[in-house]
């Protein structure tokens, strides 16, 4: 059976997304440790995920990209730099809601607005329907990335992509484990 024609197209996008993704982090990356207060991705996140609203403990991990571990190690950088603040409920130790300082709120316009700038001059040179077609498709892939169910999921979209399932990987014999063999010797 033919495979359908986007199979092609998705793939080609995947390998291009596989290229280019770490590149755009880097760039990210490099660009916020300049930035006055120097920040990284994760404390970037975490700015706009409080800056948008009460968020809880799994909820902030998620959407700064560390472990819920990783959390109370990123909101003290946060609260000793100055760009958080921690209550304390009477009623419930346990929660403490987090707010942006000053600080914060400006650490978070300036961040944003610097990467903003700087990603509309690489973008520039795009033809409008270009740029707008690859906004659109970027917010559909943060959609999906973000926790938010695509459309299409499970196995189903898996095959749509093209993308094999483990048991369809055929590794070549170098790469193959090798197979358990028996401690006793054969023939006893």
């Amino acid at each position: 059976m033919p495979r359908p024609r986007h199979h092609i197209g998705s793939r080609q996008a995947a390998e291009a997304l596989v290229r280019t993704a770490p590149l755009v982090s880097r760039w990210i990356e490099r660009l916020l440790a300049a930035h006055d207060p120097p920040l990284t991705v994760a404390q970037y996140l975490a700015l706009q995920a409080i800056g948008e609203g009460e968020v809880v403990g799994a909820e902030l991990a998620r959407r700064a990209a560390v472990s819920p571990a990783a959390v109370s190690q990123l909101l003290a950088a946060l609260e000793d730099g100055g760009l958080l603040s921690r209550a304390r409920l009477e009623d419930d130790r346990r929660r403490h809601p987090l707010a942006l300082t000053d600080d914060g709120r400006w650490a978070l316009r300036s961040a944003q607005t610097a990467l903003r700038e700087r990603l509309a001059v690489l973008l520039a040179d795009l033809p409008p329907p270009e740029a707008d077609a690859l906004a659109r498709l970027l917010e559909r892939l943060q959609a999906s990335l973000s926790g938010t169910p695509p459309r299409r999921h499970g196995l189903e979209a898996i095959a749509l992509l093209g993308v094999p399932r483990p048991a369809d990987f055929k590794l070549p014999g170098c790469l193959r484990r090798p197979a358990v063999q028996s401690a006793e010797p054969a023939g006893l």
